[in-house]
């Protein structure tokens, strides 16, 4: 398997797409703040947060204050049937669970899994890192089933997939009276539930995907000059677009372009890491900014 230990100063590693993978995913909370959307619910993210992003669960990253430090592990497909194995019928069959899965640890239990991660992050043979990761799964999971539930995990209101589902369409660019119109309710009461529910409001989130389309433009055709970029993203000027990216990198457009290297002129899924590779099909990291 591959192990990582990331630290990232570059805000740009969490202005990702949404996405899915094949690989069971954990979000562990040690500082900051931020959350995880799903299509259906909003995950929060605060210290001894423990959220599970299970095979072809499609989620993105949302709001994650500069100071966040999480682990983030992963495990191949195969992992999913042991631990059913192990624990009977208490994790979700390999699918898109109807149930939320973020809860809160206490903080002896945050310390253990913490201290837990780092000793199986730091093995340098594949054969005890392979058996730490094992090992870790099922402590995960039973932490987890002893933990505090969320109730700020509640599933989406059906207007809202809705137009979550319309902002998703790469070719419309919908204004909010027509994405109000279109899941048949009021401008005012979609801003409203945009915000309580997501914890973003429609203008950042609309911004949000923006910016993810500009990188995905730029990492492209890194020879077309930003501006083109910026206006073929759905930006209506220069000046909205260096807002935009300076509030959410805290750098201009320039600066970040003056100091990628070539070729990295990456965003949504192009983070800079430092990877160890081993055989096998996990994955652990800690990351932070």
């Amino acid at each position: 398997c591959a192990g990582v230990v990331v630290s990232l100063a570059d805000k740009r590693w969490y202005l990702r797409q949404w996405h899915a993978h094949a690989t069971l995913e954990i979000n562990l909370v040690l500082r900051g703040s931020g959350q995880v959307l799903l299509e259906n619910r909003r995950y929060p993210l605060l210290p001894g947060h423990l959220v599970w992003l299970w095979p072809g669960q499609r989620h993105v990253p949302a709001g994650w204050s500069a100071d966040m430090l999480l682990w983030i592990v992963e495990w191949g497909p195969e992992f999913l049937p042991r631990l059913r194995r192990a624990r009977r019928r208490a994790a979700p069959p390999p699918a898109d669970p109807a149930a939320p899965f973020c809860r809160r640890l206490a903080a002896p239990a945050l310390r253990r899994l913490d201290g837990l991660l780092s000793a199986v992050a730091a093995q340098p043979r594949p054969d005890a890192f392979n058996r730490g990761l094992d090992f870790a799964l099922l402590a995960l999971w039973d932490e987890f089933q002893a933990a505090e539930p969320l109730a700020a995990c509640a599933a989406f209101h059906p207007k809202l997939e809705a137009a979550l589902a319309l902002l998703a369409q790469p070719d419309r660019d919908w204004t909010q009276a027509e994405l109000a119109r279109r899941v048949q309710i009021s401008p005012f009461y979609l801003s409203e539930l945009f915000r309580r529910q997501t914890g973003l409001a429609l203008p950042d989130y609309r911004n949000r995907l923006r910016l993810q389309e500009f990188f995905r433009r730029c990492h492209a055709r890194p020879e077309i000059r930003l501006l083109q970029h910026a206006l073929d993203s759905g930006f209506g000027s220069y000046a909205q677009f260096y807002r935009v990216f300076t509030a959410a990198l805290g750098q201009s457009p320039r600066d970040w372009l003056r100091q990628a290297a070539p070729g990295a002129r990456t965003g949504s899924g192009h983070e800079k890491t430092a990877r160890a590779s081993r055989p096998g099909g996990a994955t652990g990291a800690r990351r932070s900014t």
